[in-house]
């Protein structure tokens, strides 16, 4: 029966995968409503900032009719703030965005991020002072009148599990960070 099975999936294959993906489904309206209820909790937590970031984030995705999460700098920090909630946003926004098959970090963002350093040869990693910079550096770029209580809060909640998932010690360099940008909220590493 398993070699019936394997020989009919095996004719499948390229009736179902023969045809170029345009786009990926749409996810149901009650499910991207729902999501939109959560925006700000992360890590059981709530933050007021992240929602400025993440609005603002998909708000730049809307306008600029873009696909590439990883170009906007409000994007690439609501995903430190709000995990796969925004990613689920901006699918809802567009179905096209795809987080793993999404463009490398934009490596000017990084340079904002770490400095002139980023330049140098071999670059340098991200450090958490230099992480809390860039995010109270995007929320003043888009005038939010909302702030993380804390940085002892922004490192417990955000700062930690970035460093957990990439593994690298107490600083991230570019290619662990931006592999965290694609799959820690893909169930893949």
């Amino acid at each position: 029966m398993l070699f019936k099975v394997s020989f009919v999936a095996a004719a499948l294959l390229p009736s179902v995968f023969g045809a170029a993906i345009t786009a990926r489904a749409k996810i149901e309206d009650a499910f991207c409503i729902s999501n939109g209820k959560y925006v700000g909790y992360y890590q059981d937590q709530f933050d007021q900032s992240c929602i400025n970031i993440v609005r603002s984030c998909i708000n730049t995705l809307k306008s600029d009719n873009s696909t590439d999460l990883w170009s906007v700098p409000t994007c690439v920090a609501a995903l430190t703030c709000d995990g796969s909630n925004l990613l689920v946003l901006a699918q809802c926004q567009n179905p096209e965005v795809s987080v793993t098959g999404a463009p490398h970090l934009n490596y000017d963002i990084y340079a904002s991020i770490v400095g002139d350093c980023a330049w140098q040869d071999g670059g340098c990693p991200i450090t958490f002072q230099n992480y809390v910079d860039f995010y109270y550096g995007q929320l003043t770029a888009i005038g939010s009148d909302f702030w993380p209580s804390s940085v002892d809060s922004i490192k417990e909640k955000w700062w930690t599990p970035i460093v957990d998932w990439t593994a690298t010690g107490e600083t991230v360099p570019y290619t662990n960070f931006d592999d965290w940008l694609h799959y820690a909220f893909t169930g893949t590493s």
